[in-house]
């Protein structure tokens, strides 16, 4: 799979896509996605939000597929999952779906993020919900990473690597409180203008 993705590479941005697609819709690609968004953002820093932006599209048509795929009977195909992980899961996505799938596209390898989107197939989430929570959680994710390829060049992998997890905590935070701060200006509006 690995030369795959070579050769998709060698077609710049378009083979971007070509692979966030087929890396999001369940073929697996050494490197994936992180990696070429990394490499094309080193070569061109000053594009690096379009190398974002073209990944989160590929990304969110790619999990789309799995998503569709998960609302015709994802059932089955979940099955492979352990119990414990699926209920969990699916726990996950019907208390708060939009901040699940979102924070599950920030994981990385190998948190099961293809289970949280077939999951969102699966329990029936809104379709325009999931395409902004995929979308907006895999543009944080790589424009992230493209910022650092721009900035540190090809180090940016080996940066990526060696704080992944940190990286990755401040990027789930910064969602979180984002949501949160969503949330709490729709309850004020709903509340009404406060007495003075």
């Amino acid at each position: 799979m690995g030369s795959l993705r070579d050769a998709l590479l060698t077609l710049g941005w378009p083979g971007l896509v070509a692979i966030a697609v087929l890396d999001s819709s369940g073929v697996p690609l050494p490197g994936g996605v992180d990696l070429v968004v990394i490499l094309l953002s080193a070569q061109q820093p000053a594009l690096f939000p379009l190398a974002a932006l073209l990944a989160a599209g590929g990304s969110t048509i790619g999990c789309w597929v799995l998503y569709r795929i998960g609302r015709k009977g994802g059932g089955a195909v979940l099955a492979r999952v352990s119990a414990r992980t699926r209920d969990r899961v699916r726990r996950t996505v019907r208390r708060n779906d939009v901040l699940a799938v979102s924070t599950a596209m920030l994981g990385p390898p190998p948190f099961p993020t293809k289970v949280f989107v077939l999951m969102a197939g699966v329990v029936g989430m809104d379709a325009r919900r999931f395409l902004a929570a995929v979308f907006g959680g895999r543009l944080v994710r790589f424009g992230a990473e493209g910022w650092l390829a721009a900035r540190f060049g090809e180090r940016a992998g080996a940066l990526l690597e060696e704080h992944y997890g940190t990286i990755g905590a401040v990027l789930v935070a910064s969602l979180l409180l984002v949501l949160l701060a969503r949330r709490l200006a729709a309850r004020r509006a709903a509340a009404g203008p406060t007495p003075s």
